[in-house]
């Protein structure tokens, strides 16, 4: 290093400002080609990871399977607080008419969900039996939908 530092020095003893420029710029592209290899290895090792990971296929619901989930939603998540919305309603308290219309929206949406179960294509036997499923959901669900428009 000190033979470095004696040849980079000019007749004056001061060192050559172009030598040393030019060694500091070769030190820089050699850290930075360093650092920009390490960084690809590891994104390649990332990428390698995710093209691994095998995504699973949405599994294509019969159409039975469809009415039936609308009205287990409807179950799970909408009749007891359908319930609870009728039991303590109060037109003055900001927060029940919210929940009223809350619950009145997303079971007209559960409504929308049913119409959008296409049976054209089906036989005529299974065709019947899906339209009378399908209806008995709908007449429950526009029961409740009946029950919360009377509220005030």
């Amino acid at each position: 290093m000190e033979k470095l530092m004696d040849y980079l020095k000019n007749d004056n003893g001061e060192l050559n400002i172009y030598l040393a420029t030019a060694t500091a710029a070769l030190l820089a592209v050699i850290v930075w080609k360093f650092s920009s290899r390490s960084a690809q290895t590891s994104s390649k090792k990332s990428s390698k990871k995710k093209k691994n990971v095998k995504r699973a296929e949405p599994v294509q619901m019969t159409l039975e399977k469809k009415i039936e989930n609308v009205h287990l939603r409807y179950k799970n998540e909408y009749e007891e607080r359908i319930k609870k919305v009728l039991g303590t309603f109060n037109p003055d308290s900001e927060k029940d008419v919210y929940e009223k219309n809350y619950c009145n929206e997303m079971l007209l949406k559960l409504l929308i969900e049913l119409d959008g179960i296409d049976l054209v294509n089906e036989e005529p036997e299974r065709k019947k039996q899906l339209k009378e499923q399908r209806k008995l959901v709908i007449k429950e669900i526009q029961g409740q939908l009946k029950k919360l428009d009377t509220l005030a």
